[in-house]
């Protein structure tokens, strides 16, 4: 047993990932990080098992160049065992044969990691491709946010170099399509970089902290998406009170080669912007820069006209928590949306049996709930999570207990009834999603009772982001902002996480999270 023990190896503990920078020789680059640090996952590169078996003590090191992200790979193990007739064909592998796919020639092949597209990158006056979209300060260090468009080739190299941490740090992450120009047009790239100022002035100051892509969705435009983008045409100064003199304007065609005369430019159309792979890396997370570059990635999508919702691609619960955050935080500086506020009491008609839930009365109170999502760009789901949380939060925690509204609806203190409404909102919504499930249930007692416990967990889970949040407000610190050239001097809040909450900072996308019924 100890024998084979020795030739079986967990791939993720013999990986080892870095960042350098240039150094005094050429050929011998400075580690960025004194411990280099493990992949969260290697089933994509060597199997669901995620073992090396037939090497002894293997070591697999991967390291990028800090600034531009150039890789470079080296595998080395003490002895290698031939397992033909051992092993069926697919468990013999290659340590370095599954990498051929995912990273450029040069990561294997040293004398060729000097090839590059753009700006020499062991230059000290190196920058990253494409805008810079926001500066920071963050715990006496800084931060610059980059923003740039696949299509761009410095850019589609970088992004080429680090897809393969899509497949190490998310699990489910899988190497994008990136065949055609028309697809990378719509594939945005962020780069989340570290600029404190080195020691070493010679060499770029830019150390690569975090990356995000998004990607854009042409979306049918309906009546109601084309309002929201404030798309409709404009009817005429006068149709003589006849509406159905107006036509709209309309796209023409060369009668000879039958092509629209006006130019059409599908990034400008009603769209869905999604949010795709989002990573920060492990030395940089528990420091809220997961919170801040989502921060900015919203701030400017939310800006674009013709972006109708922007969306996450199956978010992880560590993203999902830092994105709870953001969004709250974002949203309660809406006056529209703080004044919020839940219904204390409902019409008699409202409160009959066989009448639907009134989720959008109690919650909103009045308030056009659809047009205030639909100003956010925030997708429906997530809107809903985050006005259920905010709503809690507006109850006092005394008023929060399932003891004080045995009276439900004819309770005599307020605050009991109002929870009492969110509460119906929040099990008619959980309903909804979970219905197939709950339907199958034979026994209605069962079903009541499997809801009121996914609706129990769920007020815990929102109390528990509520005390997150709290925490955070009482850490301020006074960091000086530059965004879009103009600097502003603010308190900000910062987020600071504890062992508690290191999933808080949102390193990764990855599996959905989903209320268990």
């Amino acid at each position: 047993m100890d024998l084979m023990e020795d030739w079986i190896t967990d791939s993720n503990e013999c990986f080892f990932i870095n960042l350098t920078r240039p150094g005094s020789s050429p050929n011998k680059p400075e580690r960025v990080f004194d411990e280099s640090f493990n992949p969260n996952f290697t089933y994509e590169l060597f199997g669901d098992e995620q073992k090396l078996i037939g090497y002894k003590e293997p070591r697999i090191t991967l390291e990028f160049r800090a600034n531009d992200l150039a890789p470079a790979l080296d595998v080395k193990f003490k002895q290698k065992l031939d397992l033909a007739g051992l092993l069926p064909d697919n468990k013999q592998l290659d340590i370095k044969e599954p990498f051929k796919d995912i990273l450029p020639a040069s990561a294997f092949d040293t004398a060729e990691v000097s090839s590059h597209l753009g700006p020499d990158p062991t230059s000290n006056s190196w920058k990253p491709p494409g805008k810079l979209l926001r500066s920071f300060a963050l715990l006496g260090k800084q931060y610059e946010v980059w923003t740039t468009s696949l299509a761009d080739p410095v850019a589609l190299q970088m992004f080429r170099n680090i897809q393969i941490l899509v497949l190490l740090f998310i699990e489910g992450g899988s190497q994008l399509e990136l065949d055609e120009d028309w697809t990378l047009e719509r594939w945005t790239l962020y780069l989340l970089y570290e600029v404190t100022p080195l020691k070493n002035q010679s060499v770029s100051p830019y150390t690569i902290a975090g990356f995000s892509t998004s990607y854009r969705y042409w979306v049918f435009p309906t009546f109601e998406i084309m309002s929201a983008t404030n798309m409709l045409p404009s009817p005429p100064d006068s149709t003589n009170g006849d509406a159905m003199t107006f036509t709209p304007p309309g796209l023409t065609q060369d009668p000879e080669t039958h092509l629209f005369n006006e130019h059409i430019n599908p990034l400008e159309a009603q769209s869905r912007e999604r949010i795709s792979q989002f990573i920060i890396l492990p030395p940089f997370q528990g420091q809220s820069l997961g919170g801040k570059l989502y921060d900015t990635i919203f701030g400017v999508l939310i800006k674009v006209p013709n972006i109708y919702e922007i969306a996450v691609e199956d978010p992880s619960e560590a993203f999902d928590v830092m994105r709870d955050y953001s969004d709250i935080t974002y949203l309660r500086a809406l006056p529209e949306f703080k004044a919020l506020s839940l219904a204390s009491s409902l019409s008699p008609e409202q409160l009959k049996k066989d009448a639907p839930v009134p989720r959008d009365f109690i919650l909103g109170n009045g308030a056009d709930l659809d047009a205030l999502r639909h100003k956010t760009k925030i997708v429906p789901r997530q809107f809903n999570r985050v006005l259920e949380i905010h709503l809690l939060s507006t109850i006092p925690p005394l008023h929060r207990s399932i003891a004080r509204i045995t009276r439900k609806d004819k309770s005599s203190n307020e605050n009991d009834r109002k929870y009492y409404f969110w509460r119906l909102a929040l099990k008619d919504r959980i309903y909804r999603q979970n219905a197939d499930v709950l339907e199958q249930l034979e026994d209605p007692t069962e079903r009541v009772e499997r809801l009121e416990n996914a609706v129990d967990d769920v007020q815990n889970e929102y109390t528990d982001r509520l005390n997150g949040i709290d925490r955070r407000a009482e850490w301020e610190t006074d960091d000086e902002e530059v965004q879009n050239g103009e600097t502003s001097r603010a308190k900000r809040k910062r987020v600071v996480i504890d062992e508690d909450d290191d999933e808080a900072d949102g390193e990764s996308v990855a599996s959905s999270k989903k209320v268990k019924i």
